[in-house]
């Protein structure tokens, strides 16, 4: 978890546009991406054990994200509950991006580049919700933004969000953020998501640098 104090012993306005940011991109962006997910691989527990068993086409690409340490034992252990209900986002994005049968952004052809405003694509969306995730985490050292800034990504994150769903999610995923953007957070609230935030953005790191590393050993010899 990521480390620091628990709470502040009371939060700014600025402070609370930031943890509804996290929040946003945790709770909303979470759910959104796990309903991609499902409507990809039918979420009940014998169709997704039969995705990650051994005699799926998906094991070996597991098998390698395992073995270069993108997927952690944390996120190799969420693999073996029963419902994708379990997943949190960094797994979710990773799966996507390795076991759903998606490509990159045919307008960038780039996972990790910020595709144009024209590419509404299911691909382009979730590469946003990672990079809006970056916009965020840059205040992440004074936890706080401003509410020029703070509407400016909401309304950057929203999009993104509500262009992953369809049909009656739209609707319901609208009221969320809503929600999110009005309701009260208590310190511990807004601490727990900022925590949650960090924790994405460190294993992002990690799993670069690590990554990062094997390239150079491979080069090497």
């Amino acid at each position: 978890m990521a480390s620091g104090p628990a709470a502040f012993a009371s939060s700014t306005r600025e402070n609370t546009n930031y943890a509804r940011l996290c929040r946003l991109l945790i709770d909303i962006g979470t759910e959104t991406l796990r309903n991609i997910f499902n409507g990809i691989h039918y979420p009940a527990a014998a169709s997704l054990h039969k995705i990650l068993s051994s005699s799926s086409s998906h094991y070996s690409t597991l098998q390698c994200l395992k073995k270069r340490g993108v997927l952690n034992p944390t996120l190799w252990g969420k693999l073996s509950t029963s419902s994708s209900a379990e997943f949190d986002i960094t797994l979710l994005m990773v799966l996507l991006r390795n076991v759903c049968g998606l490509s990159p952004p045919v307008s960038t052809g780039n996972w990790d580049e910020l595709p144009p405003e024209s590419d509404n694509s299911t691909e382009a969306n979730i590469v946003r919700i990672k990079f809006f995730r970056n916009d965020v985490y840059a205040h992440a050292s004074k936890a706080s933004t401003n509410d020029a800034t703070f509407n400016q990504l909401w309304k950057n994150i929203s999009n993104a969000i509500i262009g992953l769903e369809s049909g009656k999610n739209v609707t319901s995923c609208a009221t969320a953020i809503g929600k999110v953007k009005t309701e009260c957070m208590d310190p511990d609230t807004e601490a727990h998501f900022r925590d949650l935030l960090n924790d994405w953005k460190k294993y992002d790191d990690n799993t670069k640098e690590m990554l990062e590393e094997l390239t150079g050993m491979i080069r090497r010899f």
